[in-house]
């Protein structure tokens, strides 16, 4: 059983961000670290820290934008994630754990490929989960980016022309529009019921370009897996795509989908056996 906690950390603009712990009664050297998605989903992500058969305890911040203590939606500046990420590593790693798990859950993986980027030593192992790489891939469900509807356990809108649109007017040097929205999602945290995402915000999840290389020399730190029925993402396309861009193989779960792989016992098997390898 672990213990769900609602703290806060200091960031380098001296704002106070949101984190949740789950930590179980055992003392333990390695720490995983959780970054979400497009909405947070809570409940599955306590489900994911409950079903870990690793000894860890695991951290989700609450990304800027999304928590109550800051503006709500936007960001200040465009990268502000990135710097908000490596300071909540550095913030965990001082707690002194020996080892840190970076994980990434569907768009928090484009977030997760962004600090390999910068910082490819920055953790131990990467983990990548149904992940949402880049907008521009074509390995989406034709429904992807509008997940409002009862049939589906994702549920959020992207405004994809729109923000195409933007982002060629961003390169021109346009900055009036980094505020406008490209987005819809559920708001978890305020009972409005809709929180809308900026452009800004949106974009500085992703890198502009997926480099080829960027797992080179740190593959067997690296493990992407996806459900078979995931509702965003066509498994095999993605897969063929991994293998393609990073000559890498990457792990398709039998009879899950987007958010319940986070919980699923053979997922959480195979990186048992992983991170124990």
């Amino acid at each position: 059983m672990v213990k769900t906690n609602w703290k806060t950390y200091t960031a380098r603009d001296f704002s106070h961000l949101h984190y949740v712990s789950f930590e179980k009664d055992r003392p333990k050297n390695r720490a995983v670290i959780l970054i979400h998605g497009i909405t947070a989903e809570l409940n599955h992500q306590e489900k994911f820290a409950e079903s870990l058969e690793i000894e860890a305890d695991v951290f989700l911040p609450i990304l800027r934008g999304y928590d109550q203590l800051n503006p709500r939606g936007d960001l200040s500046y465009m990268e502000q994630f990135d710097d908000d990420l490596f300071d909540f590593i550095h913030f965990v790693k001082k707690k002194g754990y020996d080892q840190i798990l970076l994980v990434g859950h569907s768009m928090g993986c484009a977030n997760l490929l962004r600090l390999i980027h910068r910082n490819p030593k920055a953790a131990d192992h990467y983990l990548f989960i149904s992940p949402f790489f880049h907008p521009t891939l074509s390995v989406y469900r034709n429904d992807a980016t509008d997940q409002f509807k009862p049939s589906t356990d994702v549920d959020y809108v992207v405004y994809q022309k729109k923000a195409g649109s933007l982002m060629v007017l961003y390169k021109l040097g346009v900055k009036r529009i980094l505020n406008w929205t490209v987005a819809q999602i559920p708001d978890e945290f305020h009972h409005t019921g809709r929180l809308s995402l900026s452009f800004r915000l949106m974009m500085s999840r992703f890198l502009e370009e997926v480099p080829t290389d960027l797992f080179r020399g740190m593959e067997d730190r690296v493990r992407t897996y996806v459900g078979e029925h995931d509702e965003v993402v066509h498994p095999e396309r993605l897969s063929e795509w991994y293998e393609d861009t990073f000559g890498m193989n990457m792990t398709i779960v039998k009879d899950t989908d987007h958010n319940h792989i986070l919980h699923d016992p053979a997922f959480h098997t195979s990186i048992r056996e992983w991170v124990k390898g």
